[in-house]
């Protein structure tokens, strides 16, 4: 069973929007870019922000979409993990570069926190958290992927297809 198309377009435009601040984040961070790619990544986070509320409320009342009865049991307890702590990262993350990008000289914020707060020793915390959530989220897509392509390569069922844009052929 296919998920529904809004919750497919939903799910790409994420994961583009995931690929795109990671990346302006690095260049950014690594000084490869200017901040014209901080202020891409900020106005790309708080659509994210905005996005991941989406996903939560349509969870919330539709539920998680179509199971596959073929799945064991345990690839059902870790795919429901790995959703969960997506959704988790994903504020935890946008909420922390919220604070931080508040905190900047120049923001694209449309709603910046207080900035003596941003730029205090718990707006630091939030900064450094930021910092090291991005590899605990790349790590989590990563297994999200790893299970895509194990679904697709080795157990040669229809999850990937369920969820890709195109028709099921």
């Amino acid at each position: 069973m296919r998920y529904s198309y809004g919750i497919i377009v939903l799910h790409w435009i994420t994961a583009v929007l995931v690929f795109t601040l990671a990346t302006s984040g690095l260049l950014y961070s690594y000084k490869i870019v200017g901040s014209n790619a901080l202020i891409f990544h900020q106005w790309a986070g708080q659509l994210l922000l905005v996005i991941v509320f989406i996903w939560i409320g349509l969870r919330l009342v539709f539920g998680v979409g179509p199971r596959n009865p073929e799945h064991v049991w345990w690839e059902k307890i870790l795919a429901a993990l790995v959703k969960i702590t997506l959704y988790v990262l994903l504020i935890a993350y946008v909420v922390t570069g919220y604070v931080t990008a508040s905190g900047l000289r120049i923001t694209e914020l449309m709603f910046p926190i207080n900035v003596a707060f941003a730029r205090s020793d718990l707006g630091d915390l939030f900064m450094e958290v930021h910092f090291t959530l991005k590899w605990v989220l790349l790590a989590v897509l990563a297994l999200h992927v790893l299970g895509t392509l194990k679904h697709s390569f080795i157990d040669r069922d229809n999850t990937f297809r369920n969820i890709w844009i195109t028709k099921k052929g």
